[in-house]
């Protein structure tokens, strides 16, 4: 019986913003737009507190993600990273780091401290336009493999604008679990009138991306767009295209799943997460 495995990382997983709602570079896609569903932790401090008041709640980690500096790096990472291990050390939380581009000495000290990391891989020109980053698709592989490295799982993630995305992951080595996510646009944003990949590039990028990595784990992420018709003909086209994991997958495609005959396996966390973790994650609760 094949099995898909879905994820729901609120309340036991939660984002949280090591730099509050302030982001330097205000990509063209975002402009901080998403930091603000993210709980704030600017200081030691309030990321200690917020942690231990975590894992009173019956948290099982949190990803720590936050604006990025005009270079592309993830603001105030370094300074926290003090309380990042106090906190692993008190808590035994697990943490998710979205890295941004960094370097081989800054990897080498997130060992121990990070467990795994979701990196996207983004194509030059949507670094330089979208981003406004005077940086390369080798400048994030690179982070990659300073990553990989420094010993800490890396799950690269790709987003689907024109279906031509799977190209980016070709020379990395082998990932166990990919993340395509899909472009949507948001109100407010300079690309708010861009139209959505259609399901059928996601399709196909699913597909080009088995053909690059058939033992890895595909995962459709969660950001993507969440209108009623297109988000479940998205979730469907991954779904039949190869997809083993879906982030909060809708009823409608739980069901067609069902009588598909794939058994539903539930995880209290993100999408990346690393297999060596499921068993400390997994779900009580059937979705």
């Amino acid at each position: 019986m094949p099995h898909l495995k879905v994820y729901h990382p609120m309340p036991r997983f939660p984002a949280l913003s090591l730099s509050g709602s302030v982001c330097e570079l205000r990509c063209q896609h975002c402009t901080a737009t998403y930091l603000a569903g993210m709980m704030p932790v600017t200081t030691p401090e309030m990321l200690l507190a917020a942690g231990r008041r975590l894992q009173e709640r019956g948290a099982l980690g949190a990803l720590l993600s936050g604006g990025s500096t005009r270079e592309g790096a993830i603001l105030s990472l370094k300074p926290m990273l003090a309380a990042i291990r106090r906190l692993k050390a008190e808590t035994g939380l697990l943490f998710n780091l979205h890295p941004g581009l960094l370097d081989e000495s800054t990897a080498a000290m997130l060992a121990g401290a990070i467990d795994f990391a979701s990196l996207e891989i983004p194509s030059t020109e949507t670094v330089q336009r979208v981003f406004g980053l005077q940086a390369t698709t080798d400048d994030y592989r690179a982070t990659y493999v300073h990553l990989r490295g420094a010993g800490i799982p890396v799950i690269p993630h790709i987003t689907v604008y024109d279906g031509s995305e799977a190209a980016l992951l070709e020379g990395i080595t082998s990932p166990e679990t990919v993340v395509v996510i899909v472009f949507s646009p948001t109100p407010g944003t300079p690309m708010a009138a861009t139209p959505p990949p259609s399901p059928e590039t996601v399709d196909k990028v699913f597909r080009q991306v088995r053909t690059l990595f058939p033992e890895a784990e595909l995962a459709l992420g969660c950001m993507r767009p969440r209108g009623v018709e297109i988000r479940v003909a998205l979730e469907m086209a991954a779904l039949k295209a190869g997809a083993t994991r879906i982030e909060l997958p809708a009823r409608a495609t739980l069901e067609a799943a069902r009588a598909l005959g794939y058994a539903i396996i539930p995880f209290d966390t993100c999408c990346a997460l690393p297999r060596q973790f499921e068993p400390q994650l997994m779900s009580p609760q059937s979705p």
